[in-house]
């Protein structure tokens, strides 16, 4: 098992070998030093008092002095430096003339380095006590007393001797030893430093940066690190990262199976459906083969949801899954496209062997009953067909076709099998055309608001304004009932609500319209989808703060509440607590108006036109419009009256006591 360290322990290890090795080099240079400035110092000082002795004796005899004297001299020089010892000694040849000096003749005898200098070599040796000897050498002016001589003999040897502890070394010599001593050894630390944090930090880090480079551009979340290191804290780096990785890896598949799947049924969605589907085309365009597409609409599944509850709804919708995934090839895609709806794509199958599973499925479907609670249900469902290439050559077409061929079997009494004929794809073609109308304006932003004013019927000032959808196209617009529809069956609505939402907010806060409340009309996909909610947020932070402000109302219809009760209940709720208010659209319209009163805590009630515009001539629309506002009241809503076209009904609105009026009385729709 391979043992690890920790930067810790390194830097401790590092600077303790480096002490260590400080010390040890510092100590063998003095040793290294002192042994130089020895030999140096020893051979010039021995030199010079040899030279000094020297000297000093020629210089006596020169002047003839006796033997006596020579000696007292000789004890003088040794007197001036205690610890040094300076002995002559002279050779056969001075002897002969005047007599050995001492004991000359048994040192010349017996000391053999005196025998070499009296060969006329310089001699320096020693350790503790240095010992130079140095040979006095006959010159021209010493033959005259020297008659016995000749110049380049030997007379004799001068032996210096003093301790080694009497040597002072030189400063400049030890300061410069010593600066070129720290910088080598600081070139060498750093050196040695740098290779090992080179290979125990830099290279492991380059390591994995380069590991996270390659996951990085190759997308490739299974590889994991591996770094060559014997340091604890890179080790902890590659395990923990290596176990981010298993959670990020675990996290996209996840995700990736959420953003293919379905998470309640484990069905394709839309999206991957429909990438199934262009590979199909592709394919079948390649190999010339017919393919059938199905549509599925379950009947009646609303009231399960609202007899059983909503989880008893998901039950239903994963047992179907079964039914009809039983009933499939392995090599048949089934996909979950809605709420209740279901799409199939039957590869390599014409449509009389499609008709044929597709009647397969439906009977299957009703003959199986789901087991809800203490209950049994049995369910049918609507199915459409589309062929490829005969209903279409692209997905757009196909799809198209079999969502026609499907509301066909709908209309044609549920439970039912439809294929759309000429008629329809005439039909088809023509919302193609419109979608693709839709694209181009959504493209080119040719989305615009129009703003119709809402007044406050009492004081006759203008309260807000309704902001509304409109499609530059040349140089006229398109209302909203021109395009709205196929935008919702589209799938353009929640496009054109975002661009609206934000350009109509952006003109309120150019023009500074704060005291203003803006009213939106917003598909159901967009309410569910929640992206708007951070669009108006961001907008009421940047309104100005001690201000009168006034702020934004969603506007809902009911024949879009009349689907997800329960969901618009908690998005109004949670909406709320962030300052946007809502407002029941086209109240009146439907038979279950009054219930929403109760559910909905709306702030607004718009008394739907097509009472208000006719309570001039019409006593029945009256009442109605007057219950309506006394109901709302009651309920603690606002009411507005829409299409107020002149002054009469004006009249009768102040009369009757609704709060808000907008119509063609006012005003038409404008650019803002």
């Amino acid at each position: 098992m391979q043992s690890y360290t920790t930067y810790k322990r390194l830097i401790a290890k590092t600077v303790i070998i480096s002490l260590l090795t400080s010390l040890a080099v510092a100590f063998l240079y003095g040793i290294y030093i002192k042994k130089r400035a020895v030999d140096d110092l020893a051979r010039v000082d021995a030199r010079k008092t040899s030279r000094l002795a020297f000297e000093a004796l020629y210089s006596a005899m020169e002047k003839g002095w006796s033997k006596k004297e020579l000696d007292a001299i000789i004890v003088r020089l040794n007197e001036v430096e205690p610890q040094m010892k300076i002995n002559a000694y002279r050779s056969p040849i001075v002897a002969q003339l005047f007599g050995d000096h001492n004991n000359d003749k048994q040192m010349r005898e017996s000391d053999p380095m005196v025998a070499k200098a009296m060969q006329g070599e310089d001699i320096l040796t020693g350790d503790d006590e240095i010992r130079y000897l140095y040979p006095i050498v006959v010159k021209q002016e010493c033959v005259s007393c020297h008659t016995n001589a000749k110049v380049g003999d030997i007379n004799g040897v001068i032996d210096v001797r003093f301790p080694v502890a009497n040597l002072k070394i030189s400063l400049t010599t030890m300061i410069n030893s010593f600066i070129v001593f720290f910088i080598l050894f600081t070139i060498i630390i750093f050196a040695v430093l740098y290779y090992k944090l080179n290979e125990l930090l830099v290279q492991p880090i380059k390591q994995f940066i380069l590991m996270i480079q390659d996951i990085i551009s190759n997308n490739d979340m299974a590889k994991r690190i591996s770094l060559k290191t014997k340091i604890m804290e890179v080790k902890n780096i590659e395990n923990y990262f290596n176990k981010m990785l298993d959670s990020i890896q675990d996290y996209y598949e996840k995700l990736q199976e959420l953003s293919d799947r379905d998470y309640l049924t484990g069905l394709y969605n839309r999206r991957k459906f429909e990438e199934f589907l262009t590979y199909e085309v592709k394919r079948s365009l390649r190999h010339r083969h017919k393919f059938t597409i199905l549509m599925i609409d379950l009947d009646n599944f609303k009231y399960i949801n609202d007899t059983y509850g909503h989880a008893s709804g998901d039950l239903v919708l994963k047992e179907v899954t079964d039914i009809f995934s039983s009933n499939l090839r392995n090599a048949d895609i089934l996909a979950r496209i809605g709420g209740d709806e279901f799409a199939v794509i039957l590869p390599e199958t014409p449509y009389e062997n499609g008709h044929a599973v597709v009647e397969k499925l439906r009977a299957s479907l009703e003959a199986t009953p789901i087991s809800l609670m203490f209950d049994q249900v049995s369910l049918t469902a609507s199915f459409g067909i589309a062929e490829y290439p005969e209903q279409g050559e692209n997905i757009e077409s196909l799809l198209t076709g079999s969502d026609l061929a499907m509301y066909k079997a709908k209309r044609a009494g549920k439970n039912t099998i439809a294929r759309a004929d000429q008629s329809d794809q005439e039909m088809a073609s023509e919302i193609q055309k419109k979608g693709e109308f839709l694209r181009r304006a959504i493209d080119e932003d040719r989305v615009e608001p129009f703003v119709q004013p809402i007044y406050d019927v009492k004081s006759g000032d203008i309260y807000g304004y309704e902001v509304l959808a409109r499609i530059r196209d040349g140089q006229r617009y398109m209302a909203a009932g021109q395009f709205i529809e196929v935008a919702e069956s589209l799938g353009f609505a929640s496009k054109i609500d975002h661009i609206i939402l934000t350009k109509g907010l952006n003109a309120r806060e150019e023009r500074e319209m704060w005291n203003k409340r803006f009213f939106f009309n917003l598909s159901t996909k967009s309410l569910f989808g929640g992206e708007y909610v951070d669009v108006i947020k961001s907008h009421y932070e940047r309104q100005p703060k001690g201000e009168h402000t006034s702020g934004v109302t969603i506007e809902i219809l009911e024949r879009e509440a009349i689907h997800n009760v329960n969901g618009l209940m908690d998005i109004i709720e949670e909406m709320k607590k962030v300052g946007i208010s809502f407002a029941l659209d086209d109240f009146g319209s439907g038979f279950s108006s009054f219930v929403y009163l109760k559910y909905f805590d709306t702030d607004f009630v718009k008394i739907d036109g097509e009472f208000v515009k006719n309570i001039a001539v019409n006593e029945k629309d009256r009442i109605f419009v007057k219950h309506i506002n006394q109901i709302a009241q009651e309920f603690g809503k606002k009411t507005i009256a829409e299409y107020v076209e002149d002054a009469e009904t004006l009249e009768i609105l102040k009369e009757i006591g609704v709060d808000f009026a907008q119509g063609f009385h006012y005003g038409r729709p404008h650019q803002i």
